[in-house]
């Protein structure tokens, strides 16, 4: 009988070939390659950097009492809000010169209108380009009740109860 050892080193070919092809298919279908087309992950990122930083700042600062933003939105505090809200944006262990910039604005509805007032930017404080409309742009909201004593201009009318606060969130 010639070919019996024939026969088991082709099947021993056959299996190593089979395991090798499973192999490169499971490594090649794990690994998960970064490339410029997958720059929605950033936005993503930003997105949530930017509404962990308004949710931080919605809470109370004691039980029962305002919270921080109330407090920036009813006393027109634009250079609290600032003090605030931009160190917890660029608060992340692993990039200390992240270069995100905001521009805030305040909504809110006389009638069937909705009026905006520009509420604060980093720009004003440190001195970065305004958003050139290059980069992406991410939008994060919050409510923000305002007490009958608050203090914004043009002042909105007392029926007002909330209004809406943006932020615009880019890098660069």
């Amino acid at each position: 009988m010639v070919g019996d050892g024939g026969s088991l080193y082709t099947i021993e070919g056959l299996a190593a070939g089979l395991l090798m092809i499973a192999t490169a298919t499971i490594v090649l279908q794990s690994v998960s390659v970064y490339t410029p087309g997958d720059m929605h992950i950033d936005d993503m990122l930003l997105e949530q950097l930017g509404a962990d930083a308004l949710a931080v700042l919605d809470l109370p600062v004691e039980p029962g009492g305002e919270t921080e933003l109330e407090q920036f939105v009813n006393g027109w505090k634009p250079e609290d809000f600032h003090d605030a809200f931009y160190p917890l944006l660029r608060e992340r262990s692993f990039a200390a010169d992240d270069p995100v910039q905001y521009n805030a604005t305040i909504s809110y509805r006389v009638g069937d209108d909705v009026e905006q007032l520009p509420f604060t930017d980093s720009a004003s404080y440190t001195g970065a380009a305004s958003y050139t409309g290059y980069d992406p742009a991410i939008r994060v909201t919050r409510w923000v009740h305002l007490d009958s004593g608050h203090t914004l201009t043009p002042p909105v009318s007392p029926g007002e109860q909330m209004v809406l606060l943006e932020v615009i969130l880019w890098r660069g």
